[in-house]
């Protein structure tokens, strides 16, 4: 096996060795969707740099830490937004048929 080959193998087995750090971190950030959420927490929470955070994250989950924060908090507000009522449904069909 080249010495390339080995660099990646090893690496991918160093962040699957962070799986549980990584879930557990995930779940943290669920919790604390509604607070602030930077860098320094999340490496201070975890344990691990900036580049081993993005590197789990891309592996896991195809995206950065941020990324993933802005999208778990933008599900969040669309869940709490109002669904609208079968009648407003009506309103608006028979309005824009007018």
């Amino acid at each position: 096996m080249s010495f390339a080959r080995n660099a990646v193998t090893r690496k991918q087995t160093a962040l699957s060795d962070h799986r549980q750090t990584f879930e557990e971190l995930c779940a943290w950030i669920e919790a604390h969707l509604d607070e602030p959420i930077g860098w320094q927490e999340l490496m201070a929470r975890s344990g691990l740099d900036h580049q081993t955070l993005n590197a789990l994250f891309f592996k896991f989950l195809s995206t950065t830490p941020m990324a993933w924060i802005r999208k778990r908090r933008g599900l969040g507000q669309v869940a709490a937004l109002p669904r609208p009522t079968p009648s407003h449904r009506l309103l608006r069909t028979a309005s824009a048929q007018a």
